[in-house]
């Protein structure tokens, strides 16, 4: 089956792409708050590609669930692009999967401590042969900015999958 543009969402291309492969996901997220994962489950079939969702909104979760280090957090802070790259280390580090997707950012209304602007998100894409962070400022209220980042990272999976 060719996957035309349109024809399916992010999640169903997305789950199709990974089937194709006999592969699997893990995602950790942060200021997604689990959407993601949510997002790739909705899909019929999903139990043969997802593998795990973790929801690691604490720097304390992120270092103890996903390997993140603590200097990472205290040099980077957590809404950085070595954060989301580490996030997505620790899930390809287990050996479980193929493919890794993490987030991390301020989905406002505030910001934090880092003065970072709302908006400021990054997402991390692993393989077992590489990890990769990309950069958004995001615009919008809160919802707005979760939405897309949810968005950006299925769409960034499967570019990975693609080798776009």
């Amino acid at each position: 089956m060719i996957i035309e543009k349109g024809e399916l969402s992010p999640e169903e291309t997305l789950v199709e792409l990974l089937k194709r492969e006999n592969a699997k996901i893990s995602v950790a997220e942060s200021f997604t708050g689990g959407n993601v994962s949510a997002r790739i489950v909705s899909v019929s079939g999903a139990s043969k590609v997802f593998y795990e969702g973790i929801v690691a909104y604490d720097s304390d979760a992120k270092e103890k669930r996903l390997n993140v280090s603590r200097s990472a957090i205290e040099n980077d802070k957590p809404v950085s692009a070595r954060v989301a790259e580490e996030m997505a280390k620790g899930l390809i580090g287990t050996g479980m999967v193929d493919y890794a997707v993490s987030t991390t950012g301020i989905a406002g209304p505030n910001s934090d401590d880092s003065d970072f602007p709302v908006g400021l998100c990054y997402i991390g894409v692993a393989t077992k042969n590489s990890v990769k962070a990309y950069k958004y400022n995001f615009s919008g209220n809160r919802e707005e900015v979760i939405r897309k980042g949810t968005e950006e990272a299925l769409l960034l999976a499967i570019k990975t999958i693609k080798k776009l």
